[in-house]
């Protein structure tokens, strides 16, 4: 005869068994959800940089306003003169503000001769995007902040290639026509809510470092070190970023700029 009580606890032993795999199965089931909502955010969250980046670059592409901003007393024209020429004319895009092209919201950053970090505040500081101002993100959400900047170069000065940019047929200097010139447009897009570095880093990453500065330094500069974000100022503002982890993208845009005479 079968002892009854043993068959209890067999029963007990086979139901806590099914239990435990059910609750491994669970936390496997979890986790696989967890890693794919993660995939999908990662996904998403670079979707949006590279639309807020494009969008900027867009915006700075509008041809009703970009002969305006060329001229002398435009926007972009500023850093075009000779002697601003390599300087970085940079400003936030906010989804906001109508007004794509004011001096008035942008800043200048440069390198200055002697100096060991760039020097930010040409034009003051309101062309850099702060988390701690909420009209500094492209939209309400407060997701995605992007930062646009602008920098003339002669084409001769960014390439090895003779004569680049130059029009075939051309005599620069019997046409009277200006020389070849590179606007490079670039934009950073970043989403400071997935970082776990305070407002304060991702500030100074966008308003102390050049996004070019390799370009700038000085002969026989001893560079510093960024006391808020434990990173040389040789350190572009995307590398900046990438050293706390914070996602972002970068887009480089160039363009050439020439003149050419065309016969009546």
């Amino acid at each position: 005869m079968i002892n009854k009580q043993s068959q209890q606890g067999a029963t007990l032993i086979v139901v806590l068994v099914v239990v435990l795999l059910l609750i491994v199965i669970s936390t496997l089931a979890i986790r696989q959800g967890v890693l794919s909502l993660n995939i999908a955010t990662n996904a998403q969250a670079q979707q949006l940089m590279n639309q807020n980046s494009d969008a900027a670059i867009f915006n700075a592409e509008d041809a009703d306003q970009l002969a305006v901003q060329l001229a002398a007393n435009g926007m972009f024209g500023y850093i075009r003169t000779a002697n601003n020429k390599g300087k970085e004319l940079v400003f936030c895009y906010r989804g906001a503000n109508t007004s794509f092209f004011s001096l008035n919201n942008a800043s200048v950053s440069t390198w200055e001769d002697s100096k060991t970090k760039p020097t930010n505040n040409e034009l003051g500081t309101a062309g850099y995007c702060s988390l701690s101002n909420s009209n500094d993100y492209t939209s309400g959400r407060s997701a995605v902040m992007t930062q646009v900047t602008v920098q003339f170069v002669e084409s001769s000065s960014s390439s090895d290639e003779a004569f680049v940019g130059y029009v075939t047929g051309t005599d620069v200097d019997a046409a009277k026509v200006i020389s070849p010139e590179m606007a490079i447009i670039t934009a950073v897009s970043l989403m400071p809510t997935l970082s776990t570095a305070s407002n304060a880093q991702i500030n100074s990453c966008l308003s102390t470092h050049m996004t070019n500065p390799t370009a700038s330094i000085p002969t026989g500069v001893t560079v510093a070190t960024d006391s808020v974000t434990s990173t040389s100022f040789r350190a572009s503002v995307s590398e900046c970023l990438s050293s706390l982890n914070v996602p972002y993208t970068t887009y480089v845009t160039v363009y050439n700029l020439t003149q050419s005479v065309v016969g009546s």
